[in-house]
């Protein structure tokens, strides 16, 4: 196991670390963007999307066959566009939703075509309920 600091929670500022939901949700300033910041000493969403991308050159880079991918649910939306070789600006636009607790399976086919197989997967849930 190795921890990887790209795969840390969105930072939204030490001004919101510890408070309520309600208050984050009053305080923190429109998301429009991609550049949009909850508040000033936050990462904006391109921040976010310039560390998954290093993160991501790297694996496809690697010689590992599986790798297995825990992060947070701002984080990995942002993995899946960035594997699927997405545009920045498209998440101005759309984006992936994140389950906690998802499993999701990507791989490359034999002619570089980037594949998400499953996504946010929660079968598993419901198979240990049994």
């Amino acid at each position: 196991m190795e921890y990887r600091k790209e795969l840390r929670e969105h930072n939204i500022g030490a001004d919101a670390i510890g408070r309520p939901r309600k208050w984050l949700t009053e305080n923190q300033s429109p998301i429009n963007t991609i550049d949009d910041k909850p508040f000033p000493d936050a990462e904006s969403g391109r921040d976010v999307w310039n560390r998954m991308s290093a993160f991501c050159n790297e694996i496809v880079q690697s010689d590992e066959e599986n790798i297995i991918i825990v992060s947070h649910g701002f984080c990995l939306p942002m993995f899946f566009s960035v594997w699927l070789g997405w545009d920045i600006e498209m998440l101005d636009k759309c984006e992936f939703a994140g389950r906690a607790g998802g499993v999701s399976w990507m791989c490359e086919n034999t002619d570089g075509i980037r594949i998400i197989q499953r996504l946010n997967d929660m079968s598993y849930v419901m198979e240990g309920a049994r």
